[in-house]
């Protein structure tokens, strides 16, 4: 086998995590070459190193950058849409940010990008929402249609809206104590982000089964599952604290 494939646990609340598992796996001949789809990281076969990854965020990455980041001794992996950077080097090597103000200017861009996202999903959700209402009473026909447009839209929120809650953790924590709690942050962002997606399909749901509509069942039933995984991540968030 020359590929293998690792699922990425989230590297805006696992960076560090994450970062050590390429190391482990680079230490077992498995290289960091791409990410694939977003959500898994693509490794060749090669011979063991014991090398190290971080990763940086930067939307106008030019050739200065990298040249930048080689000479001091980090070599550009992979990049996601030219905003997402993955960079290895021998171990021992000097980190890229050795200090808050650096690593908090990291943060900064990408946060403030996924608060935009965040921003506008919501809108589009609230109005999805009075769509909604109004298709059940008046416009029943396009009732389904709505509800599937706001089920993407509230992925699309929660995709923009959990990273937001992460950056702007590690930026206040950064701030505070000079360093991250990957673990602690990724626990409150998830019971908060899952008890808030719960909540809007158990309304959903609700309103669909008046409607008489099976569908509702099934997105109670996703409501009921979010508010129980919530509870579960906030019991793991206190005892991080």
């Amino acid at each position: 086998m020359k590929n293998k494939y690792v699922v990425i646990n989230g590297l805006a609340f696992s960076e560090e995590n994450d970062m050590e598992k390429l190391k482990k796996y680079a230490s077992e001949g498995w290289i960091l070459e791409d990410i694939v789809g977003g959500f898994f990281y693509k490794l060749r076969k090669d011979e063991p190193q014991d090398i190290i990854y971080s990763l940086d965020y930067q939307s106008e990455a030019d050739e200065e950058y990298f040249t930048i980041f080689k000479e001091a001794g980090w070599k550009p992996v992979v990049s996601v849409k030219n905003q997402m950077h993955i960079f290895s080097a021998q171990a021992g090597t000097k980190p890229i940010y050795s200090d808050c103000k650096s690593e908090i200017d990291k943060y900064t861009s990408i946060r403030d990008q996924t608060r935009k996202g965040t921003f506008y999903s919501f809108i589009i959700a609230i109005i999805l929402i009075i769509m909604v209402v109004v298709s059940a009473i008046a416009i029943r026909p396009i009732f389904l249609a709505i509800v599937i447009l706001l089920i993407i839209d509230i992925i699309v929120f929660v995709f923009n809206f959990m990273p937001y809650l992460a950056y702007s953790s590690r930026i206040k924590q950064i701030k505070k104590d000079g360093k991250c709690n990957s673990k602690t942050i990724n626990n409150r962002n998830l019971w908060k982000s899952s008890a808030f997606v719960g909540v809007i399909f158990l309304a959903l749901g609700i309103i669909d089964l008046v409607e008489k509509k099976y569908f509702g069942a099934c997105l109670i039933l996703l409501g009921v599952f979010n508010i129980i995984s919530s509870i579960g991540h906030y019991k793991k968030y206190k005892k991080s604290l």
